[in-house]
């Protein structure tokens, strides 16, 4: 195990050994796949029974366990919010290894049901400043960390090219232009997906073993870096949207993978706390607490700015689906028209079909009658007589006018 035994995540899995608890991994991509199997590693390892759980399901009386990972940013995303609020009341819920920012009225559960782990100092300062309780607030490693160094021995080799998986959603800083060879591999898969052991162990085998053929990685995945951090590429790490990469990166691995470079393109990057320190004692610490605190107000501006353009973005949305319902209103307007025309030529076509059997039926009776077939050998004979013979006894038999 590459950290200390009294890692307070590792006291608190070895509390759970033999036990059982209930398994909320975070939805999200293959990244947040690759924590979920660490995770299940480290249940196996311990001897932690479990039961896994999608995000929407509901428990009571029970020990919780949400999967690790950087869903708890104000702003930004809100699923570990609502899965605490919803299980806060009647459960011991633990959330595992964490980037948390804002977010005072979950952490207020710290005082009561709820124990956090931060996965970097930030986070954990942050935690503290929203006013989590110290004694139920821990700062640890991100979850992946915790596998031994040579875990994913059997994809080591010397490789060759660059692999760049650069990200493409939301997180990305946009302050580097992404070139036609990147592969945000990570979107391979991406959802509520990550409850089945099996499937995250061949995800991230699937994950190691598309990097494995290269020599370098140039990323801002935080999860791509760390795999191939423990794959022995040189990895150069940049920043996403907001300090999770850095903080990581000094946290966990500079001191770690002397392979891993990190590479700042983010003009606003140092506007951050300060990302490597001590565990806080603020009341003897006031400017590191005033650095903070001005950080805090950054981050609220931030926040209110995501909250404008997400009002903006929910309003198009709406105006859009609008547009949509009406024009689908016209669509089925024009659709029931069309059916009623259809009605009405398939009724003509009955009474068409209906008046060609009678005709049909008359004809038949004309062909079948007694004077049609005395009538036939003048038939035949009129059939034999010249057209202008038959011309000329017509206008003989034709009355005069």
């Amino acid at each position: 195990m590459p950290y200390r035994s009294d890692d307070p995540f590792l006291v608190l899995l070895k509390s759970l050994s033999g036990k059982n608890v209930h398994f909320f991994p975070k939805s999200g991509n293959a990244g947040d796949g690759f924590i979920a199997h660490a995770t299940y590693e480290l249940f196996r390892s311990h001897g932690i029974n479990f039961i896994t759980h999608h995000q929407t399901d509901t428990v009571e009386g029970e020990t919780v366990l949400i999967g690790g990972g950087g869903n708890l940013v104000e702003g930004r995303y809100n699923d570990v919010a609502e899965l605490i609020r919803r299980h806060a009341e009647k459960n011991q819920i633990v959330l595992l290894p964490h980037t948390i920012v804002g977010f005072a009225d979950v952490l207020a559960e710290t005082h009561r049901n709820l124990t956090v782990f931060c996965r970097e100092p930030v986070s954990y300062q942050m935690a503290l400043l929203n006013g989590a309780s110290p004694m139920q607030t821990h700062l640890s490693h991100d979850v992946t960390f915790f596998l031994d160094d040579d875990y994913f021995s059997r994809f080591f080799g010397r490789g060759e090219g660059i692999l760049k998986a650069l990200r493409t959603d939301g997180e990305t800083t946009g302050q580097v232009k992404i070139s036609e060879d990147n592969l945000d591999m990570s979107l391979s898969w991406n959802g509520d997906l990550w409850t089945s052991p099996d499937f995250c162990a061949h995800v991230t085998n699937s994950m190691a073993a598309f990097a494995a053929p290269f020599e370098t990685v140039q990323t801002d995945r935080l999860h791509v870096s760390i795999l191939s951090a423990f794959l022995k590429k040189n990895v150069y790490l940049l920043p996403n949207a907001y300090y999770k990469n850095r903080a990581i990166f000094e946290h966990s691995i500079r001191p770690r993978f002397p392979k891993v470079h990190f590479v700042d393109t983010s003009k606003d990057l140092n506007e951050w706390a300060p990302l490597s320190m001590p565990q806080l004692h603020y009341e003897k610490n006031a400017s590191l607490v005033a650095e903070l605190k001005s950080t805090v107000d950054v981050q609220k501006e931030q926040i209110e700015d995501l909250k404008i353009a997400l009002e903006r973005e929910t309003s198009l949305r709406e105006n859009a689906q609008r547009s949509l319902q009406l024009k689908r209103q016209r669509w089925e307007e024009k659709l029931e028209s069309y059916r009623a025309a259809l009605d009405a030529l398939r009724a003509r076509e009955e009474l068409l079909t209906a008046e060609l059997a009678t005709r049909e039926g008359q004809l038949a009776a004309v062909w079948h009658s007694t004077s049609w077939r005395l009538a036939g050998p003048l038939r035949a004979i009129a059939r034999r007589v010249p057209l202008t013979l038959r011309s000329r006894i017509r206008k003989i038999l034709r009355p005069s006018a």
